[in-house]
């Protein structure tokens, strides 16, 4: 489904969470660019760094704003649960794919 070159790219935040207009230019160049499809949080758009609410952002950011090119979204989490509710907002959000990795990261002691 997904062939040529996919782009993974960053999603700039603030300390009040998604840096929207920033993102939503970022995905905008990708398309640009000419991409095949975008890859919405993966690592280096910070996942694990993101609450549930900002990950369903991103994921419908990027669906709205790339024209139509394939948007696969990462889903992973620290527990199945989460991975599942992650999978329900990506889907409702309209993404082609979803990329579900194994989490190298540990949940914060704070």
């Amino acid at each position: 489904m997904l062939t040529g070159l996919s782009a993974f790219p960053l999603t700039p935040v603030t300390e009040y969470g998604i840096e929207a207009r920033a993102y939503i230019e970022l995905i905008k160049r990708l398309v640009d660019a000419g991409v095949d499809s975008i890859g919405a949080l993966g690592s280096t758009g910070s996942y694990m760094y993101l609450n549930r609410l900002e990950r369903a952002q991103a994921a419908r950011l990027a669906v709205e704003h790339a024209s139509g090119i394939p948007v696969m979204v990462g889903i992973s989490a620290l527990s199945t649960r989460d991975v599942l509710l992650h999978a329900e907002d990506a889907q409702e959000a309209g993404v082609d794919a979803v990329l579900l990795s194994p989490v190298s990261y540990q949940k914060s002691q704070r």
